[in-house]
């Protein structure tokens, strides 16, 4: 289970000379952390790109909420749709109406197709987190997560693949739809049986990929 909706950071591209009018066009605002940026009532319809910080997005029913990802530096969304956005540490967003943002897309063929495959990648996130969510257990969740990170930001050490999750208990309990008290009681059980180990702040080592894919049952 990953965090990120897509691959492309579409700051990258803004920051070109060609697209510099576009780029100009947004407005940037500030928020604190912790703060509730978005709800599915929100009166303007706006589309955003991460400058600085990380947001997160999810979906709330009753009183579970379910992570769809975590948006960085060059991501992209949009205050239009069913979901949440929240602000989980200082972070600055760009802004511009959504209306406005099109216009300026139909001038960029290239930069829209970039659009469009990120529009792809958010629907396949989509049904891949409610896939999950569905059939999996939250052990099995957990266990994706953890070799997501490891295949994709892992570090390779003599002892194993060192793993930053820069995201609190709570913060990690919602992106595998849990209870903090589940996921803490899970990684405790993973680091007893050597499956896991603490290498630092928010970083976990993991000895063995074929022992974390097996467990509990490892």
């Amino acid at each position: 289970m990953k965090t990120k909706l897509s691959s492309i950071n579409l700051l990258n591209e803004l920051e070109k000379p060609e697209y510099a009018e576009v780029l100009k066009a947004f407005t940037l605002t500030g928020f604190s952390r912790n703060t509730l940026l978005y709800t599915p009532s929100h009166e303007k319809d706006l589309v955003f790109i991460v400058k600085t910080g990380r947001v997160r997005v999810y979906l709330a029913f009753e009183d579970k909420d379910f992570s769809i990802a975590i948006l960085e530096r060059g991501d992209i969304y949009t205050t239009h749709t069913s979901a949440y956005v929240m602000s989980l540490e200082d972070s600055e967003l760009l802004l511009m109406p959504t209306a406005v943002f099109y216009r300026h897309m139909s001038r960029y063929p290239l930069f829209y197709k970039n659009i469009l495959g990120i529009l792809g990648q958010m629907l396949q996130q989509t049904f891949s987190i409610i896939g999950s969510l569905v059939f999996k257990e939250v052990t099995q969740r957990l266990v994706d997560f953890l070799l997501h990170e490891a295949q994709n930001n892992g570090l390779e050490t003599a002892k194993g693949i060192s793993v930053t999750v820069d995201l609190t208990i709570e913060q990690l309990a919602a992106v595998i739809g849990s209870s903090r008290q589940t996921v803490s009681t899970i990684i405790n059980q993973m680091l007893k049986a050597g499956t896991l180990s603490r290498s630092g702040r928010k970083k976990y080592l993991i000895p063995d990929l074929d022992l974390l894919k097996g467990f509990p049952r490892s």
